[in-house]
């Protein structure tokens, strides 16, 4: 059995915050390798702007050092609206003997329940919620609440024993950027050196990304 996390996104573009989350996860929870997806078309967000093509290159350029990381495709050849619970269940036709670790941030996890068939997740994958403020009240619905705390371990021994079926909280310092407040520093010709990987700076440039938006 391997130990399989993902972790999908926009990445519009994908910045140290993305690489940080992923790298500390697989660290900490000794997974064997985590899969970045690329979302095609997001259910719960705006259109990306870069392509798909632009996107799948910035993901292959900011992991290409990164021996435990890798890129997964499908949500981008799918060409659908990307919704996780399709994603989930091709990945556990593909990986059926595995423990896949879906990983979400602590601010996505308790909107979960907007999403398509939310309460099934746990049937393809664990979720891991990365969280630094374990002492924050609970800002999600009782619904939520009551399957988040119905399904939610602390022993990482019993989460690692079963191929899914948990929700995991595990600390983890969280880079404050997002992808929106980048693609608007490019657009008024400000710059976040410090929050993107340097190819990842000069891919931008020398495709005249975010420019315009």
């Amino acid at each position: 059995m391997q130990f399989i996390g993902f972790l999908g996104g926009t990445f519009d573009p994908i910045h140290n915050g993305h690489i940080h989350l992923a790298i500390e996860v697989q660290k900490k929870l000794k997974l064997d390798e985590i899969k970045l997806i690329p979302a095609n078309i997001p259910p719960h967000r705006p259109m990306p702007i870069a392509t798909s093509a632009n996107r799948k290159k910035m993901v292959e350029l900011a992991i290409h050092n990164e021996k435990k990381l890798s890129i997964d495709l499908r949500e981008i050849e799918n060409e659908n609206i990307s919704y996780t619970v399709n994603t989930l269940k091709s990945l556990r036709a593909d990986f059926l003997d595995d423990a896949l670790f879906l990983i979400v941030g602590e601010d996505v996890f308790n909107l979960i329940d907007n999403w398509k068939d939310w309460e099934s997740l746990l049937n393809y994958t664990h979720i891991i919620v990365a969280t630094r403020r374990p002492e924050k009240k609970d800002s999600m619905s009782d619904k939520l609440k009551k399957w988040r705390d119905d399904n939610k371990t602390d022993d990482i021994k019993i989460l690692k024993s079963t191929l899914f079926g948990y929700i995991f909280y595990i600390d983890i310092p969280i880079v404050e950027i997002s992808s929106t407040m980048i693609r608007q520093c490019y657009s008024t010709n400000e710059t976040m050196d410090e929050y993107l990987p340097s190819n990842i700076i000069t891919y931008i440039k020398e495709n005249n990304l975010y420019i315009d938006n």
